[in-house]
């Protein structure tokens, strides 16, 4: 539901597989990690199953897919004739930096949950992309898109930066942008080590996982400064009115008024206009300020939270809270405004006052979340210190303050809450990463071996979403002007 410059540095390795050894010419798709790109490095087949014109069981649907983009699920084994043909794995490196819009979320998945809103219903303003169609709409998505950058955004976008199992770049011209450096032929009995009920095999799923918490490697720069969410415009209404079935409220755009659509699509567009890329800045980040704020309460708010001993006893809750709070607490002259600045100031610069210049979406988002987590906390100690007349009422001031901060942990619903913690060396914490991944694991992910990992389905919605367009591999390209076929 946000949208922000992104900027992949000059030489960055990236990853593209193919049917084809040529180098690619037109629009088409990158991947970060080559285990994601090696899902495409393969012969174009027909799609697989008894029958082709029927779409298949739930049960099948891990199997029966055959396009990543598209469908997002494993590629069968070629049959027949083509069993033993080779796919290609190209490694692209941009001779320039490149610039991007990244629109995050799983903005790649091709679910019935919303993740193709952004793109859909806001950028391009369609109805008709239908992401259980043919290729998931992947085609008229990423040449709508691309028109877009040459025309509206007026070529200061080079590409779309999106999420799925793995990051992906929809690069609207290989060969302005990039050098091939390397290409490799892939045999079959190379890539398909994997068992059925797996999206790319094993090693495929552990790229992935390393991935949980950013690309890495500063092989991505985003503008923290200028971006746009659609969750900070406040009379925008319908967001969370929608079909999403999940152990939480999540946002879609089908019950935001069309008006409300078009400006947050301006804003985006204005954002991409005034972006000057030539002008280096020095520029806060402020996703590792967001990172120190979690850093610093997530365990202990998660303790107050859970611990039934110290939220049933008003003294051990106090001490706590004490021990949590004591720095920006002077006991000899108490003031509950400069408590409160003082405990956000350890964490975020104070906000900028009239006439400097407005403080950016980001600062004031998370001043505003920090400053709500002081002050709850700070609202809790008072309660849970106050003098009680009775004994009786110890019990009821306990309850007012867990209450406060029970609120806070729904209100904040931090994912470092569903965290598995450290797993096994051959393990990893199974979280849905479409088209993978059921409503138990995103409600309570668990460290999860190969064997347990395999054929967990359903959370994404169900439906086919068609067979690749017939040609010479489902791996071609798109260009300006006409569609082709796609892939990382």
């Amino acid at each position: 539901m946000s949208f922000f410059l992104a900027t992949v540095p000059a030489g960055t390795q990236l990853y593209h597989g193919t049917s084809k050894p040529e180098p690619i010419q037109g629009l088409e798709w990158l991947a970060f990690e080559p285990e994601h790109a090696m899902i495409f490095a393969r012969p174009h087949g027909p799609p697989p199953g008894d029958d082709k014109d029927r779409p298949p069981r739930e049960d099948k649907v891990a199997e029966s897919q055959s396009s990543h983009h598209g469908p997002g699920h494993p590629p069968s084994r070629p049959k027949g004739p083509e069993q033993d043909a080779n796919g290609y794995l190209h490694t692209y490196a941009p001779k320039h930096d490149i610039r991007l819009l990244y629109i995050d979320g799983l903005s790649a998945g091709k679910t019935s949950n919303g993740t193709l809103d952004t793109q859909d219903m806001l950028l391009l303003n369609s109805s008709t992309l239908d992401p259980h169609g043919p290729m998931g709409g992947e085609h008229e998505r990423a040449y709508g898109m691309c028109n877009m950058t040459s025309t509206l955004w007026e070529g200061k976008i080079d590409g779309i930066l999106r999420m799925e199992g793995g990051f992906e770049i929809i690069l609207c011209d290989f060969a302005k942008h990039l050098e091939r450096t390397d290409a490799i032929t892939v045999t079959q009995h190379q890539y398909w080590t994997g068992e059925k009920g797996f999206l790319g095999g094993w090693s495929y799923i552990k790229a992935v996982t390393r991935r949980y918490h950013g690309i890495g490697g500063d092989r991505v720069q985003l503008d923290l400064n200028n971006f746009v969410s659609v969750f900070s415009y406040s009379d925008l209404g319908g967001l969370f009115t929608n079909d999403v079935h999940s152990d939480y409220a999540m946002p879609r755009l089908q019950n935001v008024k069309e008006a409300d659509r078009i400006h947050v699509k301006d804003d985006v567009t204005e954002m991409i206009l005034r972006k000057d890329w030539d002008k280096e800045t020095a520029a806060k980040d402020w996703q590792a300020v967001a990172d120190n704020v979690v850093a610093r309460y997530a365990k202990p708010l998660h303790y107050l939270h859970t611990n039934k001993e110290v939220r049933g006893d008003k003294k051990a809750l106090e001490f706590y809270l004490i021990n949590l709070l004591h720095p920006f607490i002077d006991y000899t002259a108490r003031n509950a405004t400069v408590e409160t600045q003082r405990c956000v100031a350890q964490v975020i610069p104070p906000l900028p006052t009239p006439p400097s210049t407005a403080a950016s979406l980001a600062h004031r988002t998370v001043h505003a979340v920090t400053h709500h987590i002081c002050d709850t906390l700070l609202t809790a100690l008072s309660i849970a210190s106050a003098s009680t007349s009775h004994a009786s009422f110890t019990q009821v001031y306990a309850e007012l303050a867990t209450d406060l901060i029970d609120k806070l942990v729904d209100y904040l619903n931090w994912t470092t809450w569903k965290e598995c913690g450290t797993c096994a060396d051959e393990e990893i914490c199974y979280i849905p990463i479409w088209p993978m991944g059921n409503n138990e694991d995103h409600a309570s992910p668990k460290c999860m071996d190969e064997e347990n990992a395999r054929d967990r389905w359903g959370y994404w919605g169900v439906g086919r979403m068609g067979p690749p367009p017939p040609g010479n591999g489902h791996n071609g390209e798109v260009r300006h002007g006409r569609r082709g076929k796609k892939h990382d």
